[in-house]
């Protein structure tokens, strides 16, 4: 008896666990690398296509682009829901967008401040495997 009551409470459990747990239907990164990719677009007056995801490095998203003279990497740091966006060729300006994940819809939306250039202020992007 008591074996089969552990049995039934460990199923329980099991069953709570795993519904408590969001629905990971998506690849985060492709969806965040194409959301950074949009959201740089919007603070730097571009199309999302003139970014070329380079990589990750040291848990820091890096793109490149061409930019006034010639190409430059734009940097992507995370620190937990905030994304800081930077560049040297912005001589020390560092955007920053407030990252929300939908992980239900598989999306994430990175919501930057609007410049006078683009009326948009929301990179959305979504994905599923």
């Amino acid at each position: 008896m008591k074996r089969v009551a552990r049995l039934v409470l460990a199923l329980a459990v099991d069953g709570v666990a795993l519904s408590a747990r969001p629905a990971a239907a998506f690849d985060e990164q492709a969806v965040m690398i194409c959301a950074f990719r949009r959201a740089l677009a919007i603070l730097s007056c571009k199309e999302p296509d003139k970014y070329s995801f380079v990589g990750v490095r040291d848990g820091v998203y890096v793109f490149n682009s061409f930019f006034a003279k010639g190409f430059a990497e734009f940097y992507v740091q995370l620190n937990g829901d905030l994304a800081v966006f930077t560049s040297r060729v912005w001589h020390g300006r560092m955007p920053s967008g407030r990252i929300m994940r939908d992980y239900n819809g598989g999306c994430v939306n990175v919501l930057v401040d609007t410049l006078p250039c683009s009326s948009l202020s929301s990179a959305r992007c979504c994905g599923s495997q």
